[in-house]
């Protein structure tokens, strides 16, 4: 490792110690290098490592409640496959860009990066858990990214705060996606044509008074 990436190292272990989110600058070639030195999870979004501290309890039931009702969607006999964070997905640009989604949803094959046995390009579906300190990011930044990858049918949005899911689903109509803005426990996200019940996906979820 040289002198700079563990420079870049030191500081990405440190500074979650005190921050919620940290941004620090590096190559795509120092990003490669420290995802698979770090104790933690890292994203790389235009030019910068991406570090998050770690998750609240409710943010992990809900990415398991997800998986859950996904697999209700999704049965073992057809060909989709229902990932978790560990799996990184790539977003095809220039300077590179590599993103950590809550749960994703795969659709026959795995395609790879090159040289790389765990980044995928062919996502289906992505979800992300929002945090007050993710929100802006996942929404206002990696949203317009997702957008970019032409295997993807579906992103959704799942508030840990308050009872909020957004749906952004790919029309026929090039660059055209259909918003769902959904907030009662009666109501029903769609997802590959199946209702999914807010009250289910919230039903073990504890809000901060």
């Amino acid at each position: 490792m040289t002198t700079t990436t563990q420079q870049l190292k030191d500081t990405i272990v440190e500074q979650p110690k005190t921050q919620s989110m940290v941004r620090v600058l590096a190559s795509e070639a120092e990003f490669m290098a420290l995802s698979a030195e770090l104790p933690f999870k890292i994203e790389y979004h235009e030019s910068e490592i991406i570090a998050m501290g770690l998750t609240r309890p409710w943010h992990e039931v809900l990415v398991s409640s997800l998986i859950l009702l996904l697999g209700g969607v999704f049965p073992l006999n057809t060909d989709f496959f229902i990932l978790d964070s560990n799996t990184g997905i790539q977003i095809p640009k220039f300077e590179g860009g590599y993103y950590l989604p809550d749960v994703t949803v795969v659709k026959g094959t795995f395609d790879l990066k090159e040289g790389s046995n765990c980044i995928i390009t062919n996502p289906y579906i992505v979800i992300e858990v929002l945090s007050k300190s993710t929100a802006q990011y996942d929404r206002g930044e990696k949203l317009p990214e997702y957008k970019h990858l032409e295997s993807l049918q579906q992103i959704i949005f799942v508030n840990q705060d308050k009872m909020a899911v957004e749906s952004y689903e790919r029309t026929e109509q090039p660059n055209t996606w259909l918003n769902q803005n959904l907030s009662q426990t009666e109501e029903f996200l769609t997802i590959a044509g199946t209702p999914v019940s807010l009250g289910d996906i919230y039903r073990k979820i504890q809000f901060a008074s």
